[in-house]
Formats: structure tokens, C-alpha cells, sequence
């Protein structure tokens, strides 16, 4: 059975499930402090909930990554709600919707995701000049939601053919699709949203007739 990005054990599950629990810990406690008044660094959200420094510079390691990912925890609920699948859609209806509310979210908030991309490669620099390991500082909100919103199909697949669909779909939503589009491909919203929806069905119709 596939479970998720990977096929993983149940105590992998469970770590990973805790790793999402701190995270989205610290960043609630860096959004109750923002209504305060308070732009709060990463020891002060790190102290908001009850989680040790190093734990949080490990989520976080620049204040600027912190409230990057503040700024872009608000949009994400918009497509949270699209995650239940409507009575008569099929896989590929319930999945361009998904990709409708992710693309939506990118675009209206293009600027603070592009910062966030930016905070996370600036992360990614700051770990190889220490010689360290990247520091896990994104929550992988894509991979879930996909993983949730196809839950029937992936689990009808063999597992490495679900773990191929479920990282290639990926590919086709988000920031960094959307930097392609309209950095590489210099296209609009309108075409790069067609684009992006014609790859994420290629894909979903290739990997089901292959099992079919």
C-alpha cells in the first residue's frame, strides 16, 4: 500500500507526523504574536511554543524564513477546504481543482511566494557552506495535499508507480511551476494555468490507464 511520499513504516509516519506537529507549532505561535503587534524572530516563536531554539532554527534558521512562511500559512487554507472531493467527481475533475486553488493561491500571492522560495534556497546555501545537511524547512504541504486528494487512486496503484504520480504531479503546482512558466516559457497566467493543468491530466490519465 502506498503512504504517502514514500512507502514508509508506520514509525516514520509518526516522526514525520511530530516534525509537522512543531512546525506548524511555531508558526501559530509567530501569527499570535503578529497579532500582538510583535514581528517576533525565531527564539521568540520558538519561546510562544514551548519549543526549544535549536528545534526551531533547525524549522527556521532567519527570522525572514519564519515570517516568509507565516505570510503564505494564511492563503494555504483556501485550498485546504478543496481537499474533500465533491459526490460525482472523478479523479481528474477533483484533481484540476486542487491544482485551480493551488495555482490561485500562487498567483494572487506570487511576491510572498517567491520570497519564500528564496528563503528556502538561502537556507539550502547557508547549510552547504557550514558542510551541513539542508535543513528541513519546508512543510510539504503539496505532497499531502495530493496525497489526500487522490487517496483512492494512489492506494489502487502499485507503489512505486504511486510514488512516481504523486512527486510528478507535484511538478505541476506551486511556485516553482509557475517561475517556469513565466521566467523560462514567458508565459501569462492564463496560459501557464493551461499548461500546467494539461501536464497534471497527462500524467493522471497515463498512470491510471498503465494500471487499467
Amino acid at each position: 500500500m502506498y503512504h504517502g511520499e514514500m512507502n514508509i513504516s508506520p514509525g516514520h509516519d509518526s516522526r514525520a507526523n511530530q516534525k509537522q506537529r512543531t512546525r506548524s507549532a511555531i508558526v501559530e505561535a509567530a501569527i499570535k504574536l503578529l497579532g500582538t503587534g510583535v514581528r517576533p524572530t525565531v527564539a521568540e516563536a520558538a519561546a510562544a511554543a514551548k519549543v526549544s531554539r535549536a528545534t526551531a532554527y533547525r524549522y527556521f534558521p532567519t527570522q525572514d524564513a519564519l515570517l516568509v512562511e507565516v505570510a503564505a500559512h494564511r492563503p494555504a487554507d483556501a485550498v485546504e477546504a478543496l481537499l474533500d472531493r465533491a459526490p460525482g467527481d472523478d479523479a481528474r475533475a477533483h484533481l484540476l481543482k486542487l491544482q485551480t486553488g493551488f495555482l490561485d493561491t500562487a498567483i494572487a500571492e506570487e511576491a510572498a511566494m517567491r520570497a519564500a522560495l528564496r528563503a528556502y534556497l538561502d537556507a539550502w546555501f547557508t547549510a552547504r557552506e557550514k558542510g551541513e545537511a539542508a535543513p528541513d524547512v519546508r512543510e510539504g504541504r503539496r505532497m499531502r495535499w495530493i496525497a489526500t486528494a487522490l487517496a483512492p487512486e494512489l492506494a489502487a496503484l502499485p507503489a512505486a508507480q504511486a510514488r512516481r504520480l504523486h512527486a510528478a504531479l507535484a511538478l505541476t503546482m506551486g511556485i516553482e511551476p509557475l517561475v517556469v512558466m513565466k521566467d523560462v516559457c514567458r508565459a501569462d497566467d492564463v496560459e501557464a494555468r493551461a499548461t500546467l493543468a494539461w501536464a497534471a491530466e497527462a500524467l493522471l490519465a497515463a498512470a491510471l490507464k498503465a494500471e487499467a
